[in-house]
């Protein structure tokens, strides 16, 4: 089975290339082409019903996160297409709570051997049986991990006690939908914001979609912060059917006075499952890389950052607020558990893409052992950094996607970002006058 030298197998990368505009994912897609030991070549999803795609050309298939599988991005055609490939298939998934039946269905019906999956290891056959997928390897891995270059990019940072800004965040607030954990995003940054500002402590906190920070100008603002706010990602509301948007859009018609909190309470707890899916989010390496110190709502974090160790702990109803921010104000502690994350979690390099690949290579190289077809590749490595094949592209490395029209505006403020400092000196009334013109002109 395996063509290449060395025992190298071709393997053909599925992606979502109007999804690689975020650093995260396309990270996570580069370091298959940086670190592996074999041959990858990428292809968009939506080029996968071409008839010149031939699946056979490869020693296996790697459909990644970007293409999302219960929203139907890969075709009923397409389905079958990968269904028939007899080779070695891999899926790497992450948002499982979202149409969980329907992507398990799927799973079975194109015959993934191996899965990736960010549901931690302990409740994997809670929500994948065994029983229910003979044959298929379920492993847990992080949402993402440490990029090669991240050290490089943050070495020259001044320590955090050098800092003038307090604490920073961006936050995002996610549809009712995702429980408890989304709810937490936009609660830490109020719960924070408010202590900060009735004591006139110099922060930048915000969880607003026009306030997210992309690109370079997130690790100047890292840069600026002495204390970055964090809380767990994920979800753990399984809504196993599809269903639970529209039960909660009939509550809301039935009650139409509800508040977010009623409708939580009534349509969306009942399908919580605390603790189940629980994670890391990879912006929490970004902070430690910058030895930037998190304060973070309790919780697990994957196992990887430990309170009093590696960040400091807030409690979720805010009761500590006061020995949070004494210890923010002791430079010799803030510098020291900085240095600290820095060492166990960046310098260690236990959690770096590197060290990943080489992981899955493994789990690769096991599976691909248990497959057997009569398959040869044909591509025999692509040469060149793209090649076309009938209008189709076949690249050596992930493509990232022309800037669209509707992102002019969060472009153009990523390039007004310089300015913050500034703007945080203009006064309060001021600021709040020029907003709405602000609006109106972007």
């Amino acid at each position: 089975m395996r063509s290449q030298p060395n025992n190298r197998l071709s393997i053909l990368g599925l992606y979502g290339r109007s999804q690689t505009f975020t650093q995260t994912v396309f990270e996570h897609l580069e370091s298959f082409a940086s670190y592996s030991g074999h041959d990858w070549a990428f292809l968009d999803y939506e080029l996968l019903d071409h008839l010149s795609v031939d699946l056979n050309a490869f020693d296996a298939v790697v459909v990644h996160y970007s293409v999302r599988l219960p929203y139907d991005q890969i075709s009923s055609f397409g389905a079958d297409k990968l269904g028939g490939y007899p080779g070695l298939k891999v899926l790497f998934i992450q948002d499982e709570y979202d149409r969980t039946g329907y992507t398990q269905s799927l799973i079975r019906r194109i015959g993934f051997g191996l899965v990736f999956s960010v549901v931690p290891s302990q409740h994997l056959e809670m929500i994948y049986p065994a029983a229910e997928f003979p044959g298929v390897v379920f492993v847990s891995n992080l949402t993402g991990y440490v990029p090669e270059g991240l050290a490089a990019q943050t070495a020259a940072l001044p320590l955090p006690s050098k800092r003038s800004l307090m604490v920073g965040y961006r936050g995002r607030p996610l549809p009712l939908r995702y429980g408890q954990l989304g709810r937490e995003k936009v609660e830490i940054g109020r719960l924070v914001k408010e202590y900060c500002d009735v004591r006139c402590i110099p922060n930048d906190i915000a969880w607003s979609e026009e306030a997210r920070i992309y690109g370079t100008h997130w690790y100047e603002f890292l840069a600026s912060c002495r204390a970055m706010l964090g809380s767990e990602s994920g979800s753990n509301v399984f809504d196993w059917d599809g269903s639970l948007e529209a039960r909660i859009g009939d509550y809301r018609r039935a009650n139409p006075l509800a508040s977010d909190a009623e409708v939580y309470r009534h349509v969306v707890l009942p399908q919580e499952r605390p603790g189940l899916m629980n994670q890391i989010s990879p912006r929490l390496f970004e902070a430690i890389a910058a030895r930037t110190v998190l304060v973070l709502f309790e919780g697990t974090y994957s196992g990887v950052v430990k309170p009093g160790e590696h960040y400091i702990e807030l409690r979720k109803d805010g009761s500590n607020l006061d020995e949070v921010f004494e210890l923010l104000r002791d430079d010799d502690y803030v510098d020291g558990v900085a240095q600290r994350a820095y060492d166990d979690i960046i310098r260690s390099d236990t959690y770096s893409y590197r060290r990943f690949v080489k992981w899955v290579d493994e789990l690769i190289d096991s599976s691909s052992q248990r497959v057997v077809w009569s398959g040869e590749a044909q591509n025999g490595g692509i040469q060149s950094t793209a090649s076309r094949h009938d209008g189709v592209v076949v690249s050596k490395m992930p493509l990232r996607p022309a800037v669209p029209a509707k992102s002019f505006k969060r472009y153009l403020l990523q390039m007004l970002m310089p300015l913050r400092p500034l703007w945080r000196q203009v006064p309060e009334p001021i600021r709040d006058r020029v907003r709405p013109m602000l609006g109106k002109i972007f």
